[in-house]
């Protein structure tokens, strides 16, 4: 414990070092408390960070901010550990000491490298959504408090490979278990257990789905083109129901209908059609595990007209119908069945 405090993660702000938010920064990177949480003052933005040691060996980091102000931060994090982040929010552009190369990551990617003692530079553009969840795992501390698993194995790779900067698509899995512990609705030990799983679970999940894969790289793209990109996942966002063909999409982001098509699905992962689709069975998902619709409603409340297709199309997602993956939801119509207590 004493290990990681000392090399704590360090974080000045390149245009005013007497910022109040590093300063509260640095303190909670150095507190030796299960959770702690920083908001961003509100002469300079709104959100906050929050850090939390779900094991003794793995840190836990959740960042939600909006900035009035251009922001420049640079951060030196602790040595020998290895560092997971998902990009949840807009894009994040950063450089590496020494490195003259800009490295980048799009909403729904993941990054993960081997810390090394090099200052890393990031901007925070004006007004837009940063939100990300970050994973740090100790090396010493995982040799001695989770002998029992092989995580010493699995950092073996980054270990390997300091300096270098892995990057690929979030996978479906990997989305699901990050929007979990971002609505985490347990408190105290419970959330401790509960928080416990889901890292093991996304570590896991991205060793099998990203790190044992062929790493992936940023689409060769212009700021200009993935701003159009993530406006085009904007708009989508928000008419999910109603989504605009790909003629309009195109003319509403100022995209031709190729670069739309191919970039969309090399930063997003999914064609433009089927990123909809997956929106919306994610949708009815976290509906149907709430307990507040039936099947029929769900399927109807995200934009399916038949409830044969929706459940077709989650089985394809999910591996089963979704009478399956909610058996207290048997019924397709009717009356609403609540889950058991």
């Amino acid at each position: 414990m004493e290990d990681i405090q000392r090399h704590g993660c360090e974080i000045e702000n390149k245009r005013n070092r007497s910022c109040e938010l590093t300063a509260h920064l640095n303190r909670m990177y150095s507190a030796d408390a299960l959770e702690h949480q920083v908001k961003v003052p509100f002469e300079i933005g709104n959100g906050s960070w929050q850090r939390m040691r779900p094991l003794a060996a793995v840190e836990l980091v959740l960042c939600d901010v909006r900035f009035h102000k251009h922001m420049v931060m640079s951060s030196k994090e602790a040595e020998d550990s290895a560092v997971i982040g998902f990009c949840l929010g807009d894009p994040i552009w950063w450089n590496v000491e020494g490195n003259k190369k800009e490295f980048g990551l799009a909403s729904g990617e993941v990054s993960a490298f081997f810390n090394t003692e090099d200052s890393h530079c990031c901007e925070y553009d004006v007004h837009r959504h940063f939100q990300g969840l970050t994973l740090k795992l100790n090396r010493k501390m995982a040799s001695q408090s989770l002998q029992q698993l092989p995580i010493d194995r699995v950092m073996h790779a980054f270990f390997e490979k300091k300096g270098q900067i892995f990057s690929s698509k979030m996978t479906p899995g990997m989305k699901q278990i990050t929007h979990e512990i971002l609505h985490c609705r347990y408190t105290g030990d419970v959330k401790q257990i509960y928080l416990s799983a889901k890292v093991l679970e996304l570590i896991a999940l991205y060793v099998s789905e990203s790190l044992l894969q062929k790493p992936l790289t940023m689409p060769d793209l212009s700021r200009t083109d993935l701003a159009a990109l993530h406006l085009a996942k904007e708009i989508l966002d928000a008419n999910l129901l109603t989504p605009p063909g790909l003629g309009e999409l195109s003319k509403q982001v100022c995209l031709n209908e190729y670069k739309l098509k191919k970039g969309f699905k090399e930063l997003f992962g999914f064609p433009v059609h089927a990123y909809v689709i997956d929106c919306r069975l994610t949708a009815a998902y976290y509906m149907l595990e709430e307990g507040v619709v039936n099947i029929t409603e769900a399927a109807y409340a995200v934009g399916f007209s038949k409830v044969g297709h929706f459940s077709e199309q989650f089985k394809r997602k999910y591996g089963m119908k979704p009478s399956e993956y909610f058996p207290h939801h048997r019924k397709l119509s009717g009356e609403r069945v609540l889950p058991l207590q």
